[in-house]
């Protein structure tokens, strides 16, 4: 997490420094990438709902649903913002990634 919101901190600052600038993210190894860990994320998913045997239609119209609404408030909040405020979001977001990826590193690397 903190690695991308560098690199969106990074791309808000200086927008020469654009991660796909003149690529195409849909082909080779970041597709390959994005496919293995959606898969084993998917596969985590699956066996839990496996372990708890419960029918699996319920549970995945639920999640249909859910992530379908979240996208798309996602993606209606995300273009008026970045209309409005421009290259600041995309550094807001990206610090805000970082906070998240530290706060996860310290709860698991933290004894109490």
């Amino acid at each position: 997490m903190a690695i991308v919101g560098l690199r969106m901190v990074r791309s808000g600052l200086n927008p020469a420094a654009e991660p796909f600038a003149g690529k195409d993210p849909s082909k080779g190894l970041t597709m390959v990438m994005l496919s293995v860990a959606t898969s084993i994320d998917a596969l985590a998913v699956g066996l839990s709902l496996a372990m708890l045997n419960v029918s699996i239609w319920y549970p995945s119209m639920v999640i249909g649903v859910v992530t379908g609404g979240l996208s798309l408030f996602g993606l209606l909040v995300g273009h008026r913002l970045g209309a409005r405020f421009g290259k600041r979001t995309e550094i807001l977001g990206g610090l805000i990634l970082i906070g998240i990826g530290i706060k996860v590193v310290l709860e698991h690397t933290v004894w109490l």
